[in-house]
């Protein structure tokens, strides 16, 4: 579905994590292999969009991810917010950031996944869909963390992750005191 988009952003984020270290064997052991488990966690997404401020089970879900790859993880941050931390030895500090929240659209596309999904809003329910790719940002920062977390022999420091709610109401980037 989406293998163009996450796996050229996730291997990105690992050529940059991994930076010259193995600059001679620049394969990325197990990478077609996460497709499937992160092609089925971006539908997943896809058809269960939150709005700005209400994405518990977003950030429920990339927790619970992060936690099984072996990931320091805090949630609740900024509201539903989830900071995520792996420190490998001494070594500069990269910091991946994805947002989480969908927007008040009807998904009109008619493929099988689309989103279904309502939410309360002032005047009746409103149609919510991942209409700017949040549902991608999520799945490839997974995709990275999962790479990486697989090859901590081929790089050293500290990664940072961050799964940011309500990007799109610009209040998420004030929950977590980027915007004062």
């Amino acid at each position: 579905m989406r293998t163009s988009s996450t796996s050229v952003l996730g291997l990105i984020l690992v050529a940059v994590a991994i930076g010259r270290a193995d600059a001679k064997n620049p394969k990325i052991p197990g990478l077609d292999s996460l497709y499937p488990e992160l092609d089925a966690f971006c539908i997943d997404l896809h058809q269960s969009p939150e709005l700005s401020g209400h994405e518990e089970k977003t950030s429920a879900k990339l927790a619970d991810r992060l936690k099984k790859l072996g990931y320091e993880v805090t949630t609740g941050v900024g509201g539903y917010g989830v900071v995520a931390l792996m420190r490998n030895g001494d070594g500069p500090t990269l910091m991946l950031r994805a947002d989480m929240d969908a927007l008040p659209v009807q998904e009109k596309t008619g493929l099988p996944y689309a989103s279904k999904v309502t939410a309360p809003g002032q005047s009746g329910p409103v149609p919510v869909m991942h209409a700017c790719g949040h549902d991608v940002h999520v799945t490839s920062l997974v995709g990275a963390a999962s790479v990486l977390s697989k090859m901590k022999d081929r790089w050293r420091g500290t990664l940072f992750l961050i799964g940011q709610p309500a990007e799109e109401t610009v209040a998420g980037a004030a929950l977590f005191g980027v915007l004062s």
